[in-house]
């Protein structure tokens, strides 16, 4: 059996109400709180027993001090001539506990123990969630805007899907946590005036399935980067990432125990997070470097599906070719083009195939990608007109019309594919078989 348990908490940092009664509830159930940082409280095995705990916030604590100072040691010899001894601690918040039965509060002065959370909260998480909040909304109302005007390109890309629902729940969730925090802080200032401290309300629930989700959406993200370069890169991005945090604070505590003063701590623990991220981060670009010349980067599709010089029976080896691919647990798309070097009087055409794996999306990708050119600005110009499917082997198909005249542009929907291709010349029935045989293929 284990006298020590640890475990990660998501405890909002001013919710002392909701941290002090989970404290007397675990201490009920037989395990005392010993140590605590931000997310990770070590608690020991204790007999079951009714003991008091109470949250003191100290903003002029820094997490860098060896000590405690005079200061701080001043205040816990009071609190323990009251019977409240300090269990463990973590930046500006002190824990106290209490065996006795009707032990006196620490805190006597409702107004002043608002405001002590105020200065203490201000100092920490409330920078914390205004950074979170700008940057999410900076990069969210991106991710809401492309989401409205080009859907089926945001949803076949990982990378953009991931990053912008991080980007989204990061603004929601710190949103929620400073609209709370400030509702809270007004009605505490009433009501201290009456003598009456309110009690705080966090979100731990919310917290943890916030990380839940983060954790899960990381995870699928990094599964449908199978098999490629970008999966080796982003996977190191994030074990550096992950181990970056306990080698910098293995360095803060390091100087603590040698009794290294706060502010040499402080710039020697920064100067070396920044010397970790240069290292780690220049160990991982020679590795992408090296990767690169070694072709680990390249799109797994290294040839196109079909190319001109198969429909037209030309020498295409000089064209330019481009290829593009993204792909999500939704969507999948291939981009590509060929043209030719100069302006010479030879062929040149531009596809883009959207395979849909989630058969609910099929219909929405199709109703997207068929009125696109109206969703431009376009709807006066350009209409897609139902023409006979057949040739393409498929199950629908439509041509592109401008101002009443045939374009050599089509879309073409088979079971799980859906196919937008423009051409500079008219496509024959052999070229369009040719195309489906080939796309069926993939």
């Amino acid at each position: 059996m284990k006298d020590i348990k640890k475990k990660v908490e998501f405890f909002t940092f001013y919710d002392k109400t909701g941290i002090e009664k989970h404290l007397e509830q675990m201490a009920a159930e037989g395990w005392f709180l010993e140590k605590m940082s931000a997310f990770r409280w070590t608690y020991r095995r204790i007999e079951p027993k009714k003991i008091h705990f109470s949250v003191s916030y100290y903003a002029t604590i820094t997490d860098f001090e060896p000590e405690p100072t005079e200061e701080q040691q001043a205040f816990n010899e009071f609190c323990e001539h009251s019977g409240w001894k300090l269990a463990a601690s973590t930046m500006q918040m002190q824990v106290f506990y209490n065996e006795n039965e009707n032990p006196v509060p620490i805190e006597t002065d409702p107004m002043l123990e608002v405001e002590n959370i105020h200065r203490s909260v201000k100092k920490t998480v409330l920078v914390s969630y205004f950074l979170m909040m700008f940057f999410g909304l900076l990069l969210g109302a991106s991710f809401v805007d492309t989401l409205i005007s080009d859907p089926v390109y945001l949803l076949a890309s990982s990378t953009k899907l991931f990053t912008g629902v991080w980007c989204v729940i990061a603004f929601a969730y710190s949103l929620t946590e400073i609209i709370t925090y400030f509702v809270w802080r007004k009605k505490a200032k009433a009501l201290a005036e009456q003598g009456v401290f309110l009690e705080t309300r966090g979100h731990r629930k919310l917290g943890f399935a916030v990380v839940v989700f983060m954790l899960v959406s990381l995870v699928l993200y990094l599964i449908t980067l199978a098999n490629t370069g970008l999966q080796f890169y982003m996977t190191a991005y994030v074990l550096i990432f992950l181990a970056g945090f306990p080698l910098v604070n293995g360095v803060k505590s390091f100087l603590k125990k040698k009794k290294v003063k706060a502010g040499t701590n402080k710039t020697l623990t920064f100067a070396a997070s920044f010397t970790l991220a240069f290292v780690l981060v220049g160990a991982l670009t020679a590795v992408t470097i090296l990767g690169i010349k070694n072709g680990a980067f390249e799109n797994d599709l290294k040839e196109l599906p079909f190319t001109v010089g198969e429909l037209c029976g030309i020498d295409d080896s000089d064209y330019l070719k481009t290829r593009d691919k993204d792909d999500s647990i939704m969507l999948g798309q291939y981009r590509s083009s060929q043209h030719p070097r100069t302006y010479a009087d030879t062929p040149s055409m531009q596809f883009t195939i959207t395979e849909v794996k989630m058969p609910f999306l099929y219909d929405f990708v199709v109703d997207r990608l068929y009125n696109g050119y109206e969703r431009r600005g376009y709807n006066s110009e350009y209409e897609y007109v139902e023409v006979d499917a057949t040739a393409w082997g498929a199950n629908k198909a439509w041509q592109l019309f401008k101002d009443g005249k045939t374009e050599n542009a089509f879309l073409v929907c088979y079971d799980e594919f859906v196919l937008e291709i423009r051409v500079d010349w008219e496509l024959t029935a052999e070229q369009k078989q040719l195309i489906s045989n080939k796309i069926c293929e993939e």
